[in-house]
């Protein structure tokens, strides 16, 4: 059975993340963020039929091979059909929205009906069969989904149960946004945010606490506003841009000073670990369970996963590539398997954890581009190449890497990646300048499992370390050798590369025969407000436009700068 998955309307403006995930007989062979295609970070108001496109031509499907759609978001018009089924929240079928999600395709796919499924769900969905548990308790937290924010699932082989859904009033979503926006960091900087909460001191304030005894959330009584007093969905994000006018130093939220706002933003991180803690514990009194699955865009907050990992009393937690909205894809395309053909089963436990889901990209695509591009390339052994790239690193150049299938999700994991030495502030600096980043944010180390060791870190985390979903802290003579990878905390956001005799993992092994340490600073192929390169003109056009980008490696092919 062939499956689309997906999520994005161009007709709602405030829809973000369009994606497609492409499922065949219970397998994700292939998924694709639309943002990738329209070059439109987040894809905001877009649909995803471009990503659609380049998935059906990179397996070679025609549209009309296409037997179930399914959807991230209960979205069916009036009249939809209701499914009996098993499967919660709710479960709508329609034809009537296929040619506003697909404008172009729905005149040739095999089925124009759409099912339509909860949003958390989908989350939820996605967290499981992106994992090898056949039983697992799913805490999903966003901004919002239909008509809740945060949501307490169970699933055992294969059957969901929503244990409980809270009010979208109680977002932590739209409180760690609007906390970004009033440090002046924007709606769309909870990483920035979580950065910055490492410079300052707590205090005593916890904007929002949730007690797991019997599932109510409360306000500090001392914040001010029409938030303590009548939270209103409509503005709510306003009501918090408000209250911390208010309430919170410095009373403004255009302060030039990015460490005015530190104080402030580590209230507002700890504010969002204890609350997941208390979420996750509520979640286990209910159920009893050692598994915890992650989802939802709070998921990305590496400092909250870590202390989930340590102190939640879960045997094992775990996360996804994509918790984002983006990553419902996968979530609504096994649904829609699952109602319609044969259940789909979560992953076997010798399966590497899945991360490259994009279209291959052949040797012929890449020497097509550098001919467009007019740049010389070498071309090099599979060897031979990670020798000069790890010769660069060691010589404090930046490298951009382009080799194979992008990963999915907002993080670069080794296909799309910019990298450089952790040993040096100078090439950091560098580094930054080709991003237009803030030189006080942290960067993110890539380690193999002798690169944990040598540095005295905290173990990787399966499930959250494969995708740079945890913060991991750095032994005393670890920050010493790594300096320019370890936050001002002494941690770092570090991703875990299993050995392996080519790809990322035979790259770090090389980085480690060259400076004694299999460790890169990474971070995504792109430059501020850019989408991470999908094809080889993309980084090609990155290394023509940084001079500080001092060398491409684009297997088999080596670029460097003139």
């Amino acid at each position: 059975m062939i499956v689309l998955g997906l999520v994005g309307r161009p007709d709602v403006p405030q829809c973000h993340d369009a994606a497609a995930c492409l499922v065949i007989d219970g397998k994700v062979v292939g998924a694709l963020e639309q943002e990738r295609i329209s070059r439109r970070r987040h894809a905001e108001g877009e649909g995803p039929e471009g990503a659609v496109r380049a998935l059906l031509d990179a397996h070679g499907i025609h549209p009309s091979e296409v037997q179930a759609i399914g959807y991230a978001w209960a979205d069916a018009p009036e009249g939809a059909l209701t499914p009996e089924t098993d499967i919660p929240c709710g479960v709508h079928v329609s034809d009537r929205l296929t040619e506003t999600i697909l404008p172009g395709l729905a005149g040739e796919l095999g089925t124009r009906d759409i099912v339509f499924f909860d949003h958390h769900l989908c989350h939820a969905a996605q967290a499981y069969y992106l994992n090898p548990y056949r039983s697992a308790d799913i805490l999903v937290a966003d901004g919002w989904g239909g008509d809740g924010s945060t949501s307490l699932f169970h699933v055992q082989d294969g059957r969901f149960r929503l244990l409980e859904r809270y009010d979208r009033c109680w977002s932590l979503g739209v409180f760690y946004g609007a906390a970004s926006a009033y440090a002046n960091l924007g709606w769309w900087g909870a990483g920035k945010l979580m950065g910055l909460s490492s410079y300052g001191r707590t205090s005593d304030l916890r904007f929002m606490t949730f007690d797991p005894a019997d599932a109510s959330f409360r306000l500090d009584r001392r914040l001010k506003g029409s938030l303590a007093t009548a939270r209103d969905w409509g503005r709510l994000g306003d009501q918090w841009l408000e209250t911390f006018a208010a309430s919170c130093f410095p009373h403004t939220d255009s302060s030039g000073n990015a460490f005015d706002y530190a104080p402030f933003a580590a209230d507002v991180q700890l504010t969002v670990e204890e609350l997941g803690l208390d979420l996750a514990g509520r979640l286990r009194r209910l159920s009893g369970e050692e598994t915890l699955l992650l989802s939802g865009g709070v998921a990305l907050n590496a400092h909250m996963n870590r202390r989930l990992a340590r102190e939640s009393g879960y045997g094992r937690v775990s996360g996804t590539v994509a918790p984002n909205d983006g990553g419902t894809v996968f979530g609504a395309a096994m649904l829609a398997e699952a109602l319609l053909g044969k259940a789909p089963e979560p992953l076997s436990a010798d399966e590497e954890p899945p991360i490259f889901f994009g279209p291959d990209v052949s040797t012929k695509a890449i020497e097509e581009a550098l001919v467009r591009s007019g740049m010389t390339a070498q071309a090099r052994e599979p060897g031979a190449l990670r020798a000069e790239v790890a010769g660069a690193v060691d010589r404090g150049q930046v490298v951009a890497w382009f080799d194979g299938r992008n990963e999915f999700g907002p993080r670069a994991l080794g296909a799309r990646s910019l990298l450089a030495s952790p040993r040096d502030r100078a090439t950091l600096d560098r580094l930054n300048r080709v991003k237009s980043r803030q030189p006080w944010r942290p960067a993110a180390l890539s380690l193999t499992g002798q690169g944990f060791e040598q540095l005295g870190m905290e173990p990787p985390v399966s499930g959250l370390s494969d995708y740079m979903l945890c913060t991991h802290r750095v032994g005393e003579a670890g920050v010493a050798r790594a300096v320019a990878g370890v936050h001002v905390d002494h941690t770092t956001r570090a991703q875990y590369v299993p050995d392996a005799d080519d790809g990322f993992g035979a790259l770090l092994a090389a980085v480690g025969e060259e400076t004694g340490l299999p460790a890169v600073i990474n971070t995504s192929l792109n430059t501020k407000g850019e989408p991470m390169a999908l094809g080889p003109d993309q980084a090609l056009d990155l290394m023509a436009g940084c001079a500080d980008i001092d060398l491409l490696a684009i297997p088999p092919y080596v670029v460097r700068r003139a």
